[in-house]
């Protein structure tokens, strides 16, 4: 039943109407026609496929929609991969993705630096986004965090050998 009613909403928004005299197309956006409402279920209890259907569903065509909205250029072709990584089913669609740009916790230095050098882009994350996201999955007070790391991943680091001398510098140290 879920997927007769998605497959009409998708289409609908595909071939929702032609030119008015505004220059209007007259199609619904993603967002008039599915709402930024959670899903049914609480998001920790649906299933991996239910979750999939409903990110590929409703989730993408709304990201998709607010992205383009502040730069269409740089977003026309948006998609899974822009919140999830190109190594998301490596990951197996963890979030937050490692290789995503870190935003540094609020109040740092490296906050402050990223206030500084993008500031209409974390202006519209933290209003738009960041919201629209914490709606889409039923997330109160969702944060950057939910999609992106605050630091650096941890690289698991190898005990490391003791340093030898060339064969070399040894002979020679010897008597």
């Amino acid at each position: 039943m879920k997927s007769v009613a998605m497959a009409a909403v998708l289409l609908s928004i595909a071939c929702g109407g032609s030119k008015t005299k505004s220059g209007s197309t007259g199609k619904m956006t993603a967002i008039e026609a599915m709402g930024l409402t959670p899903p049914d279920s609480p998001w920790e209890e649906m299933s991996v496929s239910d979750k999939e259907f409903y990110m590929i569903g409703k989730v993408n065509p709304i990201m998709k929609e607010l992205f383009v909205a502040h730069d269409a250029e740089e977003y026309a072709d948006f998609d899974c991969v822009d919140c999830h990584s190109e190594e998301m089913r490596e990951l197996n669609f963890k979030m937050p993705a490692p290789s995503m740009y870190i935003v540094p916790p609020e109040g740092t230095p490296g906050h402050r630096g990223m206030l500084a050098t993008f500031p209409e882009t974390v202006k519209y994350m933290q209003e738009t986004i960041t919201p629209a996201m914490g709606k889409l999955l039923g997330i109160e007070n969702f944060t950057c965090a939910g999609c992106h790391p605050t630091e650096a991943p941890n690289k698991t680091k190898t005990p490391k050998k003791k340093a030898v001398a060339p064969k070399q510098a040894r002979s020679k140290t010897k008597g």
